[in-house]
């Protein structure tokens, strides 16, 4: 098993991030989403966001040489523009490369964000999950809330789950 690190991503991880996005949701979504539904959804959701990259609290989990095999990170707003407030944050864009499912990498992800938004002076992070993400963010303390429908471009619905955790 490669050892790893966690750290902060930066604007030149955009390429990486962004294959290693495609790679994690084009073989992990298969299991919960219809074909119809990932051919319209993966062009738009399995691409690094810049804003992201720049922010400061989106990570990357990097193997000793140097190959990506996580990302995810949080920021105060979120990406739907509801259920905001002064004290809470959102997880985004988490993603596991499939041949490092199991291997602590998510995990170590979440513990940085956590502790990150706890210090930041957050007091609940919300997540729009994935369905077959679900899983795993209820391994690290979030609850589920309901079941929400995230409008892409395209008039593409992408069924999720709105979960919360406090800190």
């Amino acid at each position: 098993m490669a050892a790893f690190h966690i750290r902060p991503a930066v604007s030149e991880d955009e390429a990486d991030v962004s294959a290693l996005l495609l790679r994690s949701y084009s073989a992990l979504l298969a299991e919960a989403y219809d074909e119809g539904t990932l051919q319209k959804a993966l062009p738009l959701i399995a691409s690094a966001r810049p804003e992201l990259l720049a922010s400061g609290t989106y990570y990357v989990a990097e193997t000793d040489g140097g190959k990506i095999v996580g990302v995810g990170g949080w920021t105060r707003t979120s990406p739907t523009g509801r259920n905001e407030s002064v004290n809470n944050g959102n997880i985004r864009h988490f993603g596991t490369d499939p041949d490092h499912i199991g291997r602590g990498v998510g995990r170590a992800l979440m513990d940085r964000c956590l502790e990150e938004a706890t210090r930041a002076g957050l007091s609940e992070l919300n997540c729009y999950s994935t369905l077959n993400g679900e899983r795993f963010y209820k391994a690290c303390g979030f609850e589920s809330v309901e079941p929400f429908d995230i409008e892409l471009p395209g008039n593409c619905l992408f069924a999720s789950v709105r979960m919360t955790r406090p800190l």
